[in-house]
């Protein structure tokens, strides 16, 4: 079985022309050593000073603090605490040789299955000294196209001597040339500048976490692990091919990347070894299907634990104070109290899980006490309430061991909304009224110093509109953010309800960045969906026209954006989050939000047409006066929830001016309704109160 184990590795590591694989690491290594190739005479080193381990157990097992640093705008990337604590679970049966697939192992492997005697653990203390969960959400788009620039957002990235960091995103920035997507990436510990290099850690997909949540059940958390063997000194089992090395005697050698994928009962893809064995495809750095992987060999086992000796970066990461001081290994001494939840908002008789993440000491009891919830109390280390009114809600904790108690309490911590949404469609925002924002639900985020604002000066139509103030001040990736409040989209049940509005940009030059975004959060969490994204280009109204500090003069600047809402047209609670991302170059203009059936622009619509709705209130008549010419037109009355229950106009071939007296029945209410008016092709809802 045994190969050539000290050929030189730069030969041997970067024989690959080109990469096909979902793994990013030896693409990365080949870009460190081209910019350091004494990172190949390191690794060489390494690799030759391997000491074999005894086969007795290690006194204790050799534990890693890490932390998960979650880059979201709160989709389905942001994933649970228990998705992540299942990746734990798994990643701790995959490095002790206890893998739900150990038992399929086949004969030729068995003895070479090793216990690495590696444990991995959330961090409980962060590096300001507070309790933590381990996990570190940061609120930033580059999960979408995410590379090493996630690691230098603010906060997203923690002392790689004292923690493994790992970084899940949506969309890894690299297609291979062999058109494979990429699951994956680490740096070897022998490719970084050492302690506090920001680059060190691991980059993966959130959806190759754990088997729960968006984790892919059919890969056992194997792409993890995978990662896991790079960051700790493994290379592929199918490096250099047939005349490569993985410098372990005990993992016969593979012709490529791919040969294992459907893990062939005896595939033996090379010869050449002596004696020659059929490949390893049990093993978890190969390129097998992670249904398959269950084991890591005895030779791969001394190098990992080598790496943790060896790397003073590594070393002290395991070295009893490291853990002290993250938190993994208690201390005699009372507890600090800290807890955290799977939500901070959730509907009426939703369930919502609470987490005790007490830090430093072991609890020997504990009290929850929950306000408003449908229990008052409990002590159970997880629980799980739910709320039965709408409002903000109150949570304390209190944890006691033999050296003393801790309390934590957190007022208005969980606000808990109405399932079904006040505001009914037609929703229209065109930012003219000056109190727009007060008690309408809607919502600026600012992220930063700089935030959306109105500007008084440029409008689509009207007077106003929103403003997101772009310029080399703002730095690279900032987002500006509104939201909208609930809205019940039930009303427009088969009428094709959409969302639209007008914007207006131009790129300052080829390399501009901006970005436009629409999301929809269903329910009353913020759990938000990516619905429309406009890139620099297609968000320009002109993609040929280059301008420094744009402004729009005129209509025909401006562009429509809409996307279709029938999938969500049974739902009860939706709100609408519209973002744009800062490039550094030009502002982005919005005008005219419409969630309606109908598409945005229509006060230009209603100038057109002349329309004048009067008065308005009513007492009992109401004109309604304008012109049509298209020669068909309708005029009716529709309740708050979009039910027709007057029909005022219904005419087939009439054109010109439009004059029209409704005198109120007495089978109508006073009340609030939705007046519509079919001219022209479109249709235009105003709104209509009756009062006497």
């Amino acid at each position: 079985m045994a190969r050539l184990k000290y050929l030189l590795f730069g030969l041997i590591f970067f024989s690959l022309i080109e990469i096909k694989s979902q793994c990013l690491t030896d693409y990365y290594y080949q870009k460190a050593t081209e910019k350091n190739p004494s990172i190949i005479d390191i690794a060489t080193q390494f690799y030759q000073s391997i000491q074999p381990y005894s086969t007795a157990k290690r006194a204790g097992k050799m534990i890693i603090p890490v932390v998960f640093h979650v880059i979201h705008t709160n989709g389905v990337e942001n994933i649970s605490k228990a998705q992540i604590d299942d990746q734990i679970r798994l990643l701790n049966l995959n490095f002790s040789n206890n893998h739900p697939n150990k038992a399929n192992i086949r004969s030729q492997f068995k003895a070479v299955a090793a216990d690495c005697e590696i444990e991995f653990r959330l961090a409980k203390i962060d590096p300001n000294g507070q309790c933590t969960d381990g996990i570190n959400r940061i609120y930033s788009p580059l999960h979408l196209n995410a590379s090493d620039d996630v690691k230098y957002i603010s906060g997203a990235r923690w002392d790689n001597s004292k923690y493994l960091n790992i970084w899940t995103v949506s969309f890894i920035d690299h297609q291979t040339p062999g058109g494979q997507g990429v699951a994956g990436y680490a740096y070897l510990p022998y490719s970084i500048w050492g302690a506090n290099d920001p680059i060190d850690g691991i980059v993966i997909l959130h959806n190759f976490i754990g088997t729960i949540g968006t984790g892919r059940a059919d890969q056992k958390g194997a792409t993890l692990t995978h990662e896991i063997g790079h960051y700790l000194g493994l290379v592929h089992t199918f490096q250099g091919g047939c005349n490569g090395d993985d410098y372990c005697f005990d993992t016969p050698p593979v012709a490529s990347e791919f040969n294992n994928s459907a893990c062939p009962a005896n595939g033996n893809s090379c010869k050449n070894d002596n004696p020659d064995m059929i490949d390893q495809w049990e093993n978890f750095m190969d390129y097998s299907s992670g249904a398959c992987q269950s084991m890591f060999s005895a030779n791969q086992r001394d190098i990992m634990q080598d790496c943790l000796n060896s790397f003073s970066f590594r070393s002290n990461m395991i070295s009893m104070a490291n853990l002290k001081a993250t938190g993994v290994e208690l201390d005699a001494k009372s507890p600090i109290a800290f807890f955290s939840s799977n939500t901070r908002r959730a509907c009426v008789g939703e369930t919502v899980t609470f987490y005790n993440n007490t830090c430093r000491a072991t609890v020997d009891s504990i009290l929850w006490e929950f306000e408003g919830a449908n229990i008052n109390s409990s002590n159970k280390d997880t629980a799980t309430v739910y709320f039965t009114k709408a409002g903000w809600y109150k949570v304390n904790l209190t944890v006691t061991n033999a050296y003393g108690s801790d309390f934590i309490t957190a007022p208005s911590y969980i606000e808990i909304r109405e399932t079904i949404a006040k505001s009914k469609p037609t929703i229209q925002q065109g930012f003219e009224a000056s109190d727009w924002l007060i008690n309408s639900g809607w919502e600026i985020w600012a992220q930063g110093d700089y935030a959306f604002k109105v500007d008084p000066t440029i409008a689509y139509s009207g007077s106003k509109c929103l403003i997101a103030p772009i310029n080399n001040v703002a730095y690279k990736s900032q987002l500006f953010e509104l939201i909208s409040p609930p809205i019940d989209l039930r009303p427009l049940k088969g009428k094709s309800p959409k969302i639209s509005l007008m914007a207006a940009y131009v790129r300052q030059t080829t390399s501009s960045t901006e970005k436009l975004r629409i999301y929809i959060s269903r329910g009353c969490g913020d759990k938000w969906e990516l619905l429309i994204q406009k890139t620099a280009n297609s968000l320009a109204y002109n993609s040929t026209l280059y301008e420094s500090n744009f402004k729009p003069k005129n209509k025909s600047e401006w562009q429509l954006l809409s996307h279709n809402l029938s999938f969500y047209e049974n739902d009860s609670n939706v709100r609408f989050k519209i973002q744009v991302e800062s490039g550094q170059t030009n502002s982005v203009y919005i005008d005219d939000i419409n969630i309606s059936e109908y598409f945005s622009g229509i006060n230009d619509i209603e100038r057109q047409i002349n329309l004048n709705v009067f008065p308005n209130p009513a007492s009992d008549k109401l004109k309604v006066n304008y012109v049509n010419e298209t020669g068909t037109t309708e005029v009716w009355l529709e309740n708050m929830i979009g039910q027709k229950i007057v029909q005022v106009l219904d005419e087939q071939l009439t054109s010109g001016a439009i004059a029209i007296e409704y005198i109120q029945n007495n089978s109508l209410v006073n009340g609030v309704y939705l007046l519509k008016i079919r001219a022209n092709n479109q249709v235009i809802t105003k709104k209509i109160i009756f009062a006497n």
